[in-house]
């Protein structure tokens, strides 16, 4: 398991950015909404603000996904396919996830790439989205390295064998 300890790391990474993410999202979300109602003064910028951190909170989303194995998968599909295939679909799932995150992850990156050289930015607060993207980037490739690294924690591996 030292092995590892590399895509635990990132897994942790995953936990970290994704509650802070989370936690930020509503705390902003709750302090806009009692502002608004109370003084009839929003936060300037929270909607923008907002949907950047859902964008990370995605990324990192994809890094606990990934490690959890808790991807999305067809069942009407699944079932048939491992009576069929035994040995095989095991392997052609993990190699179907992995192709399936690098072209989104590469996809991130071209748009990543496109939005920052263009310097787009965004409506109101006009900052540059393109680093937005970059780190949610950054973050499946974060995501494809746990996925192949095979890492899954504890909790997830000891519910997979009962």
């Amino acid at each position: 398991m030292a092995h590892q300890a590399w895509a635990q790391a990132i897994y942790r990474v995953g936990q970290i950015v994704g509650a802070l993410s989370a936690a930020t999202i509503a705390l902003l979300t709750v302090t806009d909404v009692a502002l608004r109602y109370l003084f009839n003064r929003p936060i300037f910028g929270a909607a923008e603000i907002t949907n950047a951190l859902l964008g990370v909170l995605v990324g990192a989303g994809l890094i606990v996904a990934a490690g959890l194995r808790i991807h999305i998968r067809i069942d009407m599909l699944e079932m048939p396919l491992r009576r069929q295939f035994p040995t095989g679909y095991p392997r052609w799932n993990r190699v179907s996830e992995l192709i399936g995150m690098l072209a989104f992850a590469a996809l991130l990156v071209r748009h990543a790439w496109h939005t920052i050289s263009d310097r787009e930015l965004t409506a109101v607060l006009e900052f540059p989205i393109g680093w937005v993207f970059a780190v949610v980037a950054l973050l499946t490739f974060g995501a494809v390295s746990v996925l192949a690294s095979g890492y899954q924690p504890l909790s997830a591996a000891e519910g997979e064998h009962s």
